[in-house]
C-alpha cells in the first residue's frame, strides 16, 4: 500500500501537503517548514524554535526550552490533550510520557487519514509521568532509540530500589554519592526516587535546578536544594549530589564521592569512568515500542532513531508491517 502522507527526512520529519509543508522536530533552523511540531524540550529537539514557520509545543517545553537556553520561545502554546487546526489539517497533542510536556502528534487530513508522530516515548511511563495513550492511526511515525529486538530494560520498579540503596551504602561508606543524569526528565526522576524511596532531598546543580523549578512550577513535586555556582570544593559532602551529565562531566566538589551514571544508553556503552552505572530510560525499550505499534494499529510505520534500520527490518520480517526508516544513526 503506498504512502498517503508520505513522510521524509530532512533535518526534520518532512510532510509535504497540497497546502503547506510541516516540519517535525527540526534539526536545524533551516529544517523548518510552514508548521513546525516541537515534540519536547531536549537540545536535540528544540532547533525549531529558531526556524520562520509557525511553531507548536507544549506550554511546559516552551518554559523548558528558555530555562536551558535562555532564549525567547515564540510559539503557539497548547494543553495536553488538545486539537488544534492549521488550514485542513488537524492535530492533536498528547502526553508521550518522556518528560515534562513532551508530546505525541496525531495528524488528521480529510484526504489522507490519520498519522503518529510519537516522539521520544516512554510506553510504561514512571514516578513522574503517566503511561501515555496509544494513538490509533494509518501511518506511524515511531521512536526507535532502543529499537534494537535484543534490547529490554529491566523493570523500573527495581532500577528505582537499586539505586536507593547504592546511596545508603555510598553515605555508610563516608562517601558522597554524585549521580549524572540528563538535566532534564532524568534528574528530576532521581530526585523523585530519592524523594519517595528516602525521604533524602538531594542537593543539585545549578542547570539541574532551573529545570526543576519549571517542574514545580506545573505541579510536580520535588524535594532538592540548590547548589550556587560551583567555586572551588566543598570541605564536607551531603547526602546525594545530582548533576548534570555531559560528554565531559564535571568533577564533583566533594572530597570524597562514588560516582554513578544514570541513562538507558549504560544497557549499549560502557561508561568505565564511572562506580556504577543504572539503565534507567526516558525511553522505551523493544517490547515496549512493539506493544505500541501494534496497539495503534498502523498500516504503515515509519521508524526514527538510533536502532531505526534494526527495528523497522523486525517490524517487516516478523510481523509483515510495511515498514521503513526514516533517520537513523
Amino acid at each position: 500500500m503506498p504512502s498517503r502522507w508520505g513522510p521524509r527526512w530532512f533535518k526534520s520529519v518532512i510532510i509535504l501537503l497540497d497546502e503547506l509543508s510541516v516540519s517535525i522536530d527540526p534539526q536545524s533552523p533551516s529544517g523548518g517548514g510552514d508548521l513546525v511540531l516541537i515534540s519536547h524540550a531536549h537540545s536535540d529537539h528544540v532547533a525549531g524554535f529558531r526556524s520562520k514557520g509557525v511553531k507548536v509545543c507544549s506550554e511546559a517545553t516552551a518554559e523548558l526550552y528558555r530555562a536551558q537556553f535562555k532564549r525567547s520561545a515564540e510559539a503557539r502554546l497548547q494543553p495536553l490533550p488538545s486539537w488544534t487546526r492549521f488550514d485542513d489539517l488537524e492535530f492533536r497533542l498528547e502526553e508521550s510520557g518522556h518528560v515534562l510536556g513532551s508530546s505525541q502528534f496525531l495528524l488528521k487530513h480529510p484526504d489522507l487519514g490519520q498519522l503518529t508522530y510519537t516522539g521520544d516515548l516512554n510506553v510504561e511511563g514512571s514516578i513522574l509521568h503517566r503511561p501515555p495513550p496509544v494513538l490509533e492511526c494509518d501511518e506511524l511515525v515511531v521512536d526507535a532509540t532502543f529499537g534494537h529486538p535484543h534490547l529490554k530494560f529491566p523493570p523500573r520498579e527495581r532500577l528505582y530500589d537499586e539505586l536507593a540503596k547504592w546511596v545508603v551504602r555510598a553515605s555508610r561508606e563516608g562517601r558522597t554519592p554524585v549521580l549524572y543524569a540528563h538535566p532534564l526528565g532524568k534528574a528530576q526522576e532521581v530526585i523523585k526516587v530519592l524523594n519517595e524511596y528516602l525521604g533524602l532531598e538531594p542537593l543539585v546543580h545549578p542547570k539541574v535546578a532551573r529545570v526543576c523549578e519549571v517542574y514545580v512550577k506545573h505541579g510536580v513535586k520535588l524535594g532538592f536544594r540548590t547548589m550556587e555556582p560551583l567555586r572551588g570544593g566543598l570541605d564536607g559532602g551531603c547526602e546525594a549530589f545530582i548533576a548534570p551529565l555531559s560528554p565531559r562531566p564535571l568533577k564533583a566538589p566533594f572530597k570524597e564521592v562514588k560516582k554513578a551514571v544514570v541513562t538507558g544508553w549504560s544497557s549499549v556503552f560502557s561508561y568505565a569512568a564511572f562506580d556504577k552505572s543504572f539503565p534507567l530510560s526516558s525511553h522505551s525499550s523493544f517490547p515496549e515500542l512493539l506493544s505500541y505499534v501494534v496497539s495503534s494499529r498502523a498500516k504503515r510505520v515509519y521508524t526514527v532513531g538510533y536502532y531505526a534500520e534494526e527495528m523497522a527490518s523486525w517490524l517487516r520480517k516478523r510481523l509483515g508491517l510495511e515498514a521503513e526508516t526514516l533517520a537513523s544513526r
